[in-house]
């Protein structure tokens, strides 16, 4: 008796064959919607993808380009249908919208079964405007509007990213101290808005703001969050200030500041290193916190230090207090091997610097190398007289080392 085409087709079909951990592995590398379609092939198939940890929804990529934006509900619908249908809690979520999805109230649904029922980890919300030349403050165009009061507060929910959005108010954000990671990309919104959306993510580690003020009050963008390791602004439109009760170089520009942690895994530094370009480009100071007596400290400063392509206005290095005794590691000492051979700087300038062995070393670096291009400045006000000889001596040996072809570079304690 002849074997059927089914039979045959099973004998070949040996990826079936794999356990779900494998199929889901291969379904990682497809597409959300490329995933969802394998549920035809074969009743194996069927639920598989239903247990995907990640979900990327954009509604650009399945609305025909014929279709006129307003017209979206079906694929809205299927979007709805996909989340509804996933088995399980997902690590990470990504939706790109029309603003009629804001408007009818879709948006709410799904951030409401995404943190309320999926106990989504990392969720990313990108309002899609169709027409670049349309002002981000138009009115009515991309509200962030009825979403519910504490929808961000699920205890599961720890990164949010939101972009192309006008907040109304702060209200989805009440009681957010579940936030580790807060990203607001082309946002509007009053700076009495921002304000209380940062008061109620008291837990951040992680923040970066690409925002505008919708209008000039007078009053300050207050960053206040004490447990942050990553601040960086991008871009603070219509600014009356900003007020930070961090660390920053005195004068305000596009600025990232980091606290590097000695922590095996450090959120902060995963969020540092998977920075676009777009946001690293046009950064024009950079505060780092470091203890160079700690060797993943000291490597995640090198990390740092190599993407930077282009020259940099500021370089803050605030040296922690640490009397521990030193760790074997790869310092800077005797080490010719800046992370960047085309790293530039016009002006460094290191607080809390004790003369050590290790911050030495990693001075001196930066003026053999001719990394600093106009000013080296030191601070010595915060320890007793008795060090600060110490210090100066250091001070003057670094002086030492400049070579004729620098005589413009200023060296010196403030």
């Amino acid at each position: 008796m002849e074997r059927s085409s089914s039979d045959q087709v099973n004998d070949v079909d040996w990826i079936s064959n794999l356990p779900d951990d494998v199929l889901l592995v291969i379904l990682s590398r497809l597409s959300t919607e490329e995933a969802v379609r394998t549920s035809v092939m074969s009743k194996r198939w069927e639920h598989v993808w239903k247990h995907i940890p990640h979900l990327i929804l954009d509604m650009t990529r399945i609305v025909n380009s014929k279709e006129p934006i307003y017209g979206s509900n079906r694929v809205a619908t299927l979007m709805t249908k996909i989340i509804d249908n996933h088995r399980g809690h997902l690590e990470s979520c990504a939706i790109d919208h029309y603003s009629f999805q804001s408007v009818n109230g879709m948006l709410n649904t799904w951030i409401q079964a995404l943190t309320c029922v999926k106990h989504t980890r990392v969720l990313t919300l990108t309002h899609h405007c169709p027409h670049p030349c349309v002002p981000m403050d138009l009115e009515d165009f991309n509200r962030f509007r009825d979403i519910s009061p504490n929808v961000m507060s699920h205890p599961s929910l720890r990164s949010l990213s939101l972009g192309f959005y006008n907040l109304e108010n702060s209200l989805p954000f009440s009681n957010c101290s579940n936030l580790q990671t807060l990203k607001l990309s082309c946002i509007v919104a009053e700076v009495g808005v921002f304000n209380r959306v940062l008061a109620f993510c008291s837990s951040l580690e992680v923040l970066v703001l690409d925002i505008k003020f919708s209008k000039k009050n007078g009053d300050p963008l207050k960053i206040e969050n004490k447990k942050l390791k990553l601040l960086l602004v991008a871009c603070c439109r219509n600014a009356d200030g900003i007020r930070v009760n961090f660390w920053v170089a005195g004068e305000y520009m596009p600025h990232i500041s980091y606290n590097i942690s000695k922590e095996k895994k450090s959120i902060g530094h995963e969020e540092f290193v998977n920075l676009s370009g777009d946001f690293l480009i046009p950064t024009a100071s950079l505060s780092v916190r470091v203890d160079l007596m700690n060797p993943t400290e000291v490597e995640r400063l090198r990390q740092v230090l190599r993407l930077w392509t282009r020259k940099m206005i500021e370089l803050e290095i605030i040296f922690k207090d640490n009397n521990a005794p030193r760790e074997e590691s790869d310092s800077w000492k005797n080490n010719n091997n800046f992370p960047n051979a085309e790293f530039r700087v016009n002006t460094v300038w290191m607080h809390n610097f004790s003369g050590s062995e290790e911050e030495f070393a990693l001075a001196s670096l930066l003026i053999r190398q001719h990394m600093v291009v106009s000013k080296m400045m030191i601070k010595l006000t915060l320890f007793p007289a008795s060090k600060k000889s110490k210090i100066e001596a250091a001070v003057a040996k670094l002086q030492a080392l400049q070579t004729e072809d620098q005589p413009d570079i200023t060296i010196k304690c403030f």
